[in-house]
C-alpha cells in the first residue's frame, strides 16, 4: 500500500474545500500514481481530522476535476495527476464569500434558463430522473446530512433534462462548486442551524422540481430565480456582517 500522511485539515471556512487541496496536493506530488487507490474513507477521516460527510464532499469534488474515480464495493482509485483544463470554478473560490456571490449570480442567469427549457422539453424518463434526484436529497436530509453529491445530481438532471448539452457541461465543469459550502452559511448564521437552511433549500429545488413537472417554463425559470437569489441573498447578510 502507498505510504500516506495527511496533515490535520486546519479549521478554516471551508473544510471541504482545505482537504480536496490536501488530497490533491498528494496525487500531484507524487505520492499516489494513475491506477493507485486511495485510503479508506475511515483513514482519511482519522489523518485530516474531519467527519464523513466532509470527505465524501472532497471525493466528489476531485472527481469532478477527473482526478480520481470510484468503483463500487472497490473503493477510489486516482486516474489522473493533473485536474481537466476544461473552464471549471475551483472550489477554493467558493471560501470568499464576495466570490461565491458573484459565481451565483453567474448561476443564476444560466440555471433559469436551463430550468425553463427543461420545463418546455424534458420527457418525461427526464423527469422522473428529477424526481429521483429530489427523493435521494430528501432521504439524506431526513437523515441529518447535507446531500451534496445528491443535491449536484439535481442540478445535473435539470441541465439534462434541458436538451441542450451545454447547460450539462457547463454544470460538469464547475463541478460540485455548483453547491456552495453550507459551512459559510452555518458558520455565520448561528440562529439557524445547517437542518434549518437544508430545509428551506430542499422547498425551493420542490418548487423548481413542481414547475418543470407541470412543464410551466417561466415558473421555472421564476423558481430557479428565486432559489439562487435566495442563496445570494444569505450570502450578502453575511459579507455585510462581516464588514460591520
Amino acid at each position: 500500500m502507498t505510504s500516506f500522511t495527511l496533515n490535520q485539515v486546519p479549521k478554516s471556512l471551508s473544510l471541504t474545500n482545505e482537504l480536496v487541496k490536501s488530497l490533491r496536493d498528494e496525487i500531484q506530488s507524487g505520492t499516489f500514481k494513475t491506477g493507485d487507490k486511495l485510503p479508506s474513507s475511515k483513514v482519511i477521516e482519522n489523518q485530516a481530522g474531519v467527519s464523513r460527510s466532509v470527505v465524501r464532499e472532497a471525493i466528489a469534488q476531485l472527481k469532478a476535476e477527473g482526478l480520481v474515480d470510484s468503483r463500487q464495493g472497490v473503493g477510489v482509485f486516482v486516474t489522473s495527476i493533473q485536474p481537466n483544463k476544461s473552464f471549471k470554478i475551483d472550489s477554493s473560490e467558493f471560501e470568499s464569500i464576495h466570490d461565491a456571490i458573484q459565481i451565483l449570480e453567474l448561476r443564476m442567469s444560466v440555471e433559469a434558463e436551463m430550468s425553463g427549457m427543461a420545463a418546455k422539453n424534458r420527457t418525461d424518463e427526464q423527469m422522473e430522473n428529477i424526481l429521483t434526484c429530489m427523493q435521494a436529497m430528501e432521504v439524506k436530509i431526513a437523515a441529518g446530512e447535507v446531500a451534496i453529491i445528491e443535491d449536484f445530481a439535481f442540478h445535473k438532471s435539470i441541465a439534462e433534462a434541458s436538451g441542450n448539452p451545454y447547460f450539462l457541461r457547463f454544470i460538469d465543469y464547475i463541478g460540485s462548486g455548483v453547491i456552495p459550502a453550507r459551512e459559510i452559511i452555518t458558520k455565520y448564521e448561528k440562529d439557524s442551524g445547517s437542518d434549518g437552511l437544508l430545509i428551506v433549500i430542499q422547498e425551493e429545488h420542490r418548487q423548481i422540481a413542481r414547475a418543470i413537472q407541470s412543464q410551466d417554463s417561466e415558473l421555472a425559470k421564476a423558481s430557479a430565480k428565486a432559489h439562487l437569489s435566495n442563496s445570494i441573498k444569505r450570502h450578502c447578510q453575511i459579507e455585510q456582517s462581516l464588514s460591520s
